[in-house]
C-alpha cells in the first residue's frame, strides 16, 4: 500500500482534502469517485506516521466519541474532551488535528480519512455513511466494537502461537548444538582410529561444517528473498496473481474468503441498518475488499441490483461463496431485513474463521513436536550408529 494526498470536489463544488492508503493512483481516483468526489489533484506522499499508535487508543477513541455524541455533546466539544484526556502524545496530536479540521469546516469522515494510517481505511467510509444517514453515534459505536473484536481475535491467535514458537526455538537450538558440537566429536574419534565415518554421521557432519562456514548466508538469503518477494508483490500483476492463487488453493481460499466475507457482511449490514441505500453501501464496501480477485468477482453485484435481480441469486450463481450466504440473503429479502441478516452472517463467518484458526493453532503444537522430534531422532540415531561402529572396532 502507498499513501496519496488528494484534493477533490463534491457535487456542490466544496473542496475536500485528505490522504488515502491504496495500491496505486488509479485506485485512489476510483475510491474518490465511489465517494461522490471528483479528483482535482492526487499525489504520492510518504506515510505521516512517525510511529505506531496502539490500536486500543483508536478503539477507545471511537467508543468515547460515540458515548459523548449520544449524550448530546456537540462534535467539536467531544473531540476537545477526548483530546485533553489522551495520555498517548502522538495520538493526542492526531485527535487535535482532527478537531482543527472539523472546526475548519471539514466533515469528520474527511478529517479521519486524512489519517488512514492511524484509523484504518474502513473508518472513514463507515463514518461517512453515518454522517449521510444521521446515525453517526451508532456507527462510531459499531466501529469501536468491530475493531475490538478484530484485536481480540489477533491477540488470541498470537497467544496460541507462543508455545509452538518456543518449541521451534528450543528445537532449533538443540539441533544447532548437536550439529556444531556433539556430532563432530564422534567423527573425530573415527578419524583417530583411521576408520570410515558412517554415512548418516558423515552427512550430519557435513551439515555442521556448512553451518560453521556459511551459516551466515542463510539469514542473509532469507532476508533477500523476503525483500524480493515484497518488491514483486507491489507490482499490480504479481499481486493480482497472488490473490487469484489464494482463492484457488482450498485452505487459503477458506481463510481469505471467510475473512473478507466477515468484513463485507458486517460493514454492509451496518450501513444498511443505518439507512444507507444499498447501491451506495455496495460501492463503499467494495473498496474494502482487500483481495483483488474477489473484488472483481463482486464487482457485477451493483449492476445486478440496479436491474432488479436479487442479491441472493448473484451469490447462488457463484460457487466460490458458501451456500449459507445465498440462503440467508434469500430469507432476508423475503423478510425485508437485509441489514440485520447481513450482520448475523458477518458474526457467523467470523466464528467459523476463529474456530478454524484455533484448530490450526492447536494442530501446530503436535506438528512441531513430531517434526523436531523426528529430526533430533535421526541425529541421535547417527550417534548410536557411530557408537556401535566404535564398539565393532574395539571387539
Amino acid at each position: 500500500m502507498a499513501y496519496y494526498q488528494y484534493v477533490a470536489r463534491d457535487a456542490r463544488g466544496s473542496l475536500h482534502q485528505g490522504v488515502l492508503e491504496v495500491p496505486d493512483v488509479k485506485d485512489a481516483a476510483r475510491r474518490l469517485k465511489a465517494d461522490g468526489l471528483y479528483p482535482v489533484k492526487i499525489k504520492a506522499v510518504r506515510s505521516r506516521r512517525p510511529r505506531r499508535v496502539p490500536e486500543q487508543q483508536v478503539i477507545g477513541f471511537f467508543k468515547d466519541l460515540s458515548d459523548l455524541l449520544l449524550a448530546g455533546v456537540p462534535l467539536d466539544n467531544a473531540l476537545a474532551l477526548i483530546s485533553t484526556s489522551q495520555g498517548h502524545k502522538l495520538f493526542q496530536q492526531v485527535v487535535q488535528d482532527v478537531l482543527s479540521s472539523v472546526q475548519g469546516g471539514k466533515d469528520l469522515s474527511d478529517a479521519i480519512g486524512g489519517y488512514q494510517d492511524v484509523f484504518g481505511v474502513l473508518s472513514g467510509y463507515m463514518i461517512r455513511a453515518g454522517e449521510a444517514s444521521g446515525t453517526l453515534p451508532m456507527i462510531l459505536g459499531n466501529l469501536g466494537e468491530y475493531l475490538e473484536r478484530r484485536r481480540e481475535f489477533r491477540r488470541n491467535a498470537l497467544s496460541a502461537l507462543i508455545y509452538p514458537c518456543i518449541l521451534m526455538a528450543v528445537s532449533g537450538v538443540s539441533i544447532f548444538i548437536l550439529l556444531i558440537y556433539v556430532i563432530p566429536k564422534f567423527a573425530q574419534i573415527f578419524q583417530d582410529l583411521n576408520q570410515k565415518v558412517p554415512f548418516l554421521t558423515q552427512l550430519l557432519l557435513d551439515a555442521g561444517v556448512f553451518l560453521q562456514s556459511y551459516g551466515w548466508t542463510i539469514p542473509v538469503s532469507l532476508l533477500g528473498l523476503y525483500l524480493l518477494a515484497r518488491s514483486l508483490y507491489r507490482q499490480p500483476k504479481v499481486k493480482r496473481a497472488v490473490h487469484t492463487l489464494q482463492l484457488r488453493l482450498p485452505f487459503s481460499r477458506y481463510l481469505v474468503l471467510h475473512a473478507e466475507l466477515t468484513r463485507f457482511c458486517r460493514t454492509l449490514g451496518t450501513m444498511l441498518v443505518a439507512g444507507v441505500p444499498l447501491i451506495r453501501a455496495l460501492s463503499l464496501v467494495e473498496e474494502l475488499i482487500l483481495n483483488q480477485a474477489l473484488r472483481e468477482i463482486l464487482a457485477p453485484l451493483q449492476k445486478e441490483i440496479r436491474i432488479g435481480n436479487a442479491a441472493s441469486s448473484f451469490f447462488r450463481a457463484r460457487k466460490i461463496f458458501p451456500p449459507r450466504m445465498a440462503t440467508m440473503l434469500r430469507i432476508a429479502e423475503e423478510q425485508g431485513a437485509l441489514g440485520e441478516r447481513l450482520l448475523e452472517l458477518g458474526d457467523y463467518f467470523e466464528k467459523e474463521l476463529q474456530q478454524t484458526v484455533r484448530k490450526l493453532m492447536t494442530l501446530m503444537e503436535p506438528a512441531v513436536i513430531v517434526v523436531a522430534g523426528g529430526v533430533i531422532a535421526v541425529m541421535v540415531m547417527s550417534m548410536f550408529t557411530a557408537i556401535f561402529g566404535i564398539t565393532d572396532i574395539q571387539f
